[in-house]
């Protein structure tokens, strides 16, 4: 490189740094779009309503059997002026869909839920707020809830303090709002959000406990335990129904489900719904009941006391199953329009 060359780059690299801490150091100032919207985020999300205990998330809602489905507003940086939505719940958005696996999109029955207002007011301040949806017993009490089965569909269908509803742009006339072909660019002025649940127990949990084995009228003992609760058995209990959870064991090669079936007081019955396996026994669920436990935390705990014939060999089992999370994760699903 010759000197000039080199004048010049040491030049341009000085330029460029007084340029680069000029952004950095400057105030950011952006105007506003000129027309604001409201619309929804998502078109197909999927709630879980997470009953019991939460380490990560708030619940409250959850234990209360509600949530929000909320709405959001776009165009400005800071909204000064509490849009008003006007909402409509639209069973036939659910007309001729189908999840990908092939299952119906179904309408949540109105016996299911009710909506806390007909409108959904976003305040001052904020770019997003929601109408709250309180689930029934009746909810609880369907097998199907435990999956993504049921939607409420709702639309929007008109707006105060805002300039627009994004309602998308149709290619054809009376298009139909959930199939894509029928559109340019997609509307967001309605939402399918599916609901379901997982009872208190549902978890991942970290499993230790002591089996007295009887095989051939000999018994030996197995003691499950390694040096620390994190390095112990990871297992999983999953929801059957609002008081039933499922607890899936292989024992000598041998699938067996263990049915817990809990009371109001955490205390469970254990049975199984597997041919070949009898099972028998008790357990006892208790909120922070295992002190000062992995991370130096307090968690919630299951001791189980069972048996389980399989006919040739007999588990005798006393287990401590510590929960570790409950692994519940934002979701969507996809639909498919057919005519």
């Amino acid at each position: 490189m010759t000197e000039k060359m080199k004048k010049l780059f040491y030049l341009f690299s000085l330029l460029a740094l007084v340029s680069f801490s000029s952004c950095e150091n400057g105030d950011w100032s952006f105007p506003d779009y000129g027309t604001t919207t409201v619309y929804f985020a998502y078109q197909y999300p999927v709630r879980t309503i997470v009953l019991g205990n939460d380490e990560v998330f708030d619940n409250t809602l959850d234990n209360q059997h509600k949530c929000l489905i909320k709405a959001t507003m776009g165009g400005v940086y800071e909204n000064q002026t509490s849009p008003v939505v006007d909402i409509e719940v639209v069973n036939s958005l659910c007309d001729n869909l189908k999840f990908s696996t092939g299952e119906d999109v179904v309408p949540m029955p109105a016996e299911y839920y009710t909506l806390s207002s007909d409108q959904i007011t976003i305040p001052q301040g904020q770019i997003s707020a929601g109408v709250e949806v309180q689930l029934t017993d009746a909810f609880f009490a369907d097998p199907k809830a435990i999956e993504t089965t049921y939607v409420i569909p709702l639309v929007m269908s008109n707006v105060h303090n805002a300039d627009s509803i994004l309602s998308g742009s149709p290619l054809v006339e009376n298009p139909v709002r959930c199939n894509k072909s029928d559109w340019n660019v997609l509307p967001k002025d309605y939402i399918l959000y599916a609901v379901k649940y997982i009872n208190p127990w549902d978890a991942v949990y970290l499993r230790r406990g002591v089996d007295q084995i009887t095989q051939g009228g000999a018994t030996n003992t197995v003691v499950r335990h390694t040096g620390s609760v994190e390095s112990d058995e990871v297992c999983e209990l999953t929801t059957r129904s609002l008081k039933d959870a499922n607890f899936a064991l292989t024992l000598n090669d041998q699938n067996c489900n263990l049915i817990l079936s809990f009371n109001d007081n955490n205390e469970c019955t254990l049975s199984t719904d597997t041919p070949g396996c009898t099972v028998s026994g008790s357990g006892k669920y208790v909120e922070k009941g295992e002190k000062n436990s992995f991370n130096n935390k307090d968690r919630d705990v299951l001791y189980l006391d069972y048996t389980v014939d399989l006919g040739s060999t007999v588990y005798a089992t006393k287990d401590t199953l510590v929960m570790r999370d409950r692994q519940v994760k934002a979701e969507w699903f996809d639909v498919t329009y057919n005519k």
